[in-house]
């Protein structure tokens, strides 16, 4: 364990006992601001309820189903853009118009065409995703360097050669930061779905929660939101490890 690791887990321990010794001592009320150690056996009562998991899995599985729905349309559409100047054109005004809405002003109109169920809260979802994952893509595919291309043609590759070689490779790092971006913008639209017409999920918890002003759930559900978060992100810079070593092995 190196010495950063070290100071990363004094910052975190230290805030949290702070925290908790100044909801013991009385400086913080425990209604607004509920101690760590509270906050932790609401989520492990919630855990052996069973409520945690289950909201957990409903929101996973419609945090998967609109990451992967909108991830791989976005990286096809980044790529042939990036690459080809007249599918850039076409794309080039709805990425202009749609991407700066904010998606959750696109709900409303996804519960009427889907109805209440997941496929609306998972579309919401996807199109959040979609526009991250395209407009890094595209600017991943733009960065490759022109004498890369020009060296590929030259000695005898074919578009499918300079795609998969050149194309692709160069293009994954900033791939991966879509994606990264694009599974932060899950997790805030799942919440922001799950607020209003559904009665399950870990945003519908954490809101009834509030409604109820049972705080420490509240906390119990900004947690796993949290945890949620954490393990997403290391996720993915594991698969960019393996799936970029020369990255690696340039730092």
């Amino acid at each position: 364990m190196t010495a950063s690791h070290l100071r990363k887990i004094a910052s975190v321990l230290g805030l949290l006992v702070a925290w908790q010794l100044l909801v013991q001592t009385g400086r913080l009320s425990e209604l607004f601001l509920p101690a760590p150690l509270s906050v932790l056996a609401t989520m492990w009562d919630l855990t052996r309820s069973g409520q945690l998991p289950w909201a957990v899995l409903v929101s996973l599985n419609r945090v998967v189903q609109g990451f992967v729905y909108g991830a791989a349309v976005g990286v096809f559409l980044g790529l042939l853009a990036g690459a080809i100047g007249w599918i850039e054109d076409l794309l080039d005004p709805w990425v202009a118009a749609v991407y700066p809405i904010p998606k959750s002003a696109l709900f409303p109109l996804f519960l009427l065409w889907f109805g209440l169920g997941d496929p609306s809260k998972i579309a919401t979802i996807a199109i959040g995703v979609l526009f991250l994952v395209l407009v890094n893509t595209m600017a991943g595919v733009k960065s490759i360097n022109p004498v890369l291309l020009k060296a590929a043609h030259d000695l005898g590759a074919g578009r499918l050669q300079i795609f998969t070689k050149v194309i692709l490779p160069g293009a994954l790092p900033n791939i991966f930061t879509g994606l990264r971006l694009g599974a932060g913008m899950a997790l805030i639209l799942v919440f922001i779905t799950e607020i209003e017409a559904t009665k399950a999920g870990l945003g519908f918890l954490l809101w009834e929660a509030f409604q109820l002003l049972d705080t420490k759930q509240v906390f119990a559900g900004v947690v796993t939101f949290g945890l949620l978060g954490v393990a997403s992100t290391w996720l993915l810079q594991w698969l960019e490890r393996v799936g970029c070593p020369w990255i690696q092995r340039s730092n």
